[in-house]
């Protein structure tokens, strides 16, 4: 074949190539639900992430109910299987102690080997990093904790994933301000994105994740963490405003209670489901709303690497269908290699 064809026929086939992946399918099991026990042997995810870990008053590693359980763990057969492990201290966030693990190289050393260790002894595939509250002023260190973490996993042939709020934009306020996203994203295999709670249980009613806000958050990801390793966190769940606050609603509690009180259950501009009752607003996530949120992803920003979700045990079932029918990413053409296009350039 004469070289221009054969460099031609070459440059073609990169851009005509099927897609190189599919999003990546991952969800946050919550131990204490026997609702995620029955969803998650029920369907199948590519990363079970059950929360299994967090910490003790001193900041040492602590199991959560139904930890390491050989029942939950024969259910994520199957999938990568990355423990959530969070600084939640007598069932809060614990910003003190935190900051306190994060204030010194060798605390960070010990916790790092600690949570490494905690790894390669259950032959887990990896680990998800959720720490909250930390303060900003810790996001140096932070960052420090998650390079050492990353290596030692990664030598190891274990993967990374870290849990990050939600943001538009780089900001200085405690939590979101200690998240670095561009060093994270340079360490962690994965950048699950808490992608909810815009109105949460202490504000006002309200979506639970806007259009234009999502849109917003995974258009600055983009600009800072690989797209590959960019995990969309959705929520399955909802909120039930009264004057008193917020109460989480799972997508079945959600109808019954609209059930229960004759309510007829709407959607706002964001397509989420929302309906009143007796001085109540329900906000909360059904397949359809779902659907809207992923087809937002899929439009507008298709190279990211997937979705997570909390929490398994709280959906509308036929979100399950959503995620099947939802297929590969579509391809992002790959960059023509220097070589052939300066070979194609002189023929």
């Amino acid at each position: 074949m004469p070289l221009l064809r054969f460099l031609g026929a070459a440059v073609l086939a990169l851009f005509v190539a099927p897609p190189a992946f599919a999003y990546r399918i991952s969800a946050w099991i919550p131990p204490w639900d026997q609702g995620a026990l029955a969803s998650i042997q029920s369907h199948n995810v590519d990363e079970s992430n059950p929360v299994w870990y967090s910490w003790n008053a001193d900041g040492s590693i602590a199991k959560n109910w139904n930890a390491e359980n050989g029942t939950w763990r024969a259910a994520m057969t199957g999938s990568a299987l990355l423990p959530t492990i969070q600084n939640v201290v007598n069932k809060s966030f614990d910003a003190a102690a935190v900051q306190t693990m994060l204030a010194t190289a060798p605390s960070r050393e010990a916790h790092a080997e600690a949570v490494f260790q905690l790894v390669v002894g259950n032959a887990f595939d990896g680990i998800d990093v959720d720490y909250e509250r930390i303060p900003a002023a810790s996001r140096v260190n932070f960052t420090a904790l998650i390079q050492i973490l990353g290596a030692k996993l990664h030598g190891a042939g274990k993967k990374l994933s870290v849990t990050v709020y939600a943001k538009t934009s780089d900001v200085t306020w405690n939590g979101a301000g200690a998240e670095d996203w561009a060093a994270l994203g340079g360490v962690a295999d994965s950048v699950k994105i808490m992608a909810y709670d815009y109105h949460w249980s202490s504000s006002s009613a309200g979506a639970i994740t806007p259009l234009d806000w999502l849109d917003g958050v995974v258009t600055y990801a983009e600009s800072t963490i690989p797209r590959a390793k960019i995990i969309v966190g959705l929520p399955w769940y909802g909120y039930d405003w009264s004057a008193s606050g917020g109460a989480l609603a799972s997508y079945a509690s959600a109808t019954q209670a609209a059930q229960n009180n004759g309510a007829a259950i709407g959607r706002d501009a964001n397509g989420e489901a929302t309906y009143t009752y007796a001085g109540h607003t329900v906000f909360f996530q059904d397949a359809a709303s779902y659907a809207k949120k992923v087809e937002l992803i899929k439009q507008k920003h298709s190279g990211v690497g997937g979705f997570a979700h909390w929490a398994a045990g709280m959906e509308d079932p036929n979100v399950w269908s959503v995620m099947a029918d939802s297929g590969p990413a579509p391809a992002q053409p790959p960059p023509v290699p220097p070589a052939v296009r300066r070979r194609a350039a002189r023929h």
